[in-house]
Parts: structure tokens; sequence; C-alpha cells
């Protein structure tokens, strides 16, 4: 009798296999990289201290539209909310072309935080996301002036801010921000293929990248 109410014991409880959890035991959340399964982005730098605003939904651009969350290439999900750095890799054919910069002050849910945007022609590059001691101007290894006491750099590849004929496709001013979080953001090279973003932030705060398309874009979220 006390092995039959042990076996329905453990069926109660959910054990080895489960219909919630399968496998057992759910997969960790690393520290600012993807999520390793699809859904919505959840708060948290690793260590069980929230890192940044738990956003449902579809994240709204600052111009108020919005779109499929892409996500990190892999799994179709958006990084999590954390500081460590996120890469992914895209290689193409054709370079996508930048032709927008712009950023904002959103809040979902009561929870602020500013936004980046980057959009693109062609489709949404590969691309390598973090905090830095210094933004280096690409060429001639010049430090980027920044306002703000943290630095970030997103540096976005097979990706040009010129066409053939070497025009400039941006169609608005490679340097902003004025933003609580986000201080300043400049431009700071369009070199062999890399283009190279430099940001400027009061405090090292989370953050989290989020692709949307129609049009392509990519999003760099700043919690605070």
């Amino acid at each position: 009798m006390s092995s039959i109410l042990l076996c329905l014991g453990l069926v109660a409880c959910g054990g080895d296999g489960g219909p919630d959890r399968p496998g057992g035991s759910p997969s960790a959340v690393q520290s600012g990289g993807p999520t390793r399964s699809g859904g919505t982005a959840q708060p948290g730098d690793g260590s069980g201290r929230p890192g940044g605003p738990a956003v449902s939904g579809e994240p709204a651009a600052p111009d108020g539209s919005s779109g499929a969350v892409v996500g990190d290439g892999r799994t179709g999900a958006p990084s999590t909310w954390g500081t460590g750095e996120v890469r992914t890799e895209r290689p193409s054919a054709l370079p996508a072309q930048l032709v927008s910069l712009r950023s904002a002050r959103n809040t979902v849910d009561g929870v602020p935080f500013d936004r980046l945007v980057l959009e693109f022609r062609g489709g949404v590059p590969g691309y390598t996301a973090g905090y830095v001691d210094e933004v280096i101007r690409p060429g001639s290894g010049a430090p980027l002036p920044l306002e703000g006491a943290v630095h970030f750099e997103v540096v976005v590849t097979p990706a040009a801010m010129h066409d053939e004929a070497g025009n400039s496709t941006l169609t608005t001013p490679p340097t902003g921000g004025g933003l609580p979080a986000l201080t300043s953001y400049a431009v700071a090279g369009d070199f062999e293929g890399y283009v190279h973003l430099g940001i400027g932030l009061e405090n090292r705060v989370g953050f989290r990248v989020v692709e949307l398309r129609n049009p392509d874009r990519l999003v760099i979220d700043f919690a605070g």
C-alpha cells in the first residue's frame, strides 16, 4: 500500500516528463544572451536581480508602428534583459543598407525604457551589441566622443551606410539621444562591410535586442 501511495504522490507532483515541463526542468536563461526557447523576454541579469522591465507582446517602435518579433536568428525569441554581450551571425552575399536611426522614450505596462531603432533596407544583418570601455572609430583607431558615463557599442555586418556610388543611405541624423537612460548615440564608422555605432548611457543598465520586420529593424531597449 505504501508503494502505491508513493507512486501516486510522484505523479501528482508532475514528475520527470510531466505535461507542463517536458523533460523535467525548464531551461536556464543566460545573462544578456538569447532565450533558449520562444516566448516573451523576461527581466533579469542571470543573478536573480531585475535587469529590465518585463515587456509583453510585440514591442512598439518609437514611431508607433509594430512588427513581428524575429529574434536572435536561432530560436525566434528576443534576447533576454541582461548586461552581457549579445551576438548573432548572419552571413549574406549583399550588405544591408542602414537607412534610419531614431530613439524615443517608451512605457509599457507602466514601466519606462529607452529604445534605439536601426532601420535597414535589404534585411537585418548580423550584429554584436554590448558594453565596452570606449567606442573606437574603425580605420583611424580614435575614440568616439559620447555623452554619458557608460559606453555601449553596436556593430552590424554585413552592412553599409552608403550605396554603390558612395552616397550616404542614411535619411536621419547620424547622432541623437537626450533621453533619461540613453543620453547619446553616434555613428562611429562605415568601414569594409561593418557599421559601428556608439551609445552613451547614464548607467550600466539591463538591455535587450529585438528584430522587427516591415520595415526591417534592429531594436535595442535600455531599462531605466
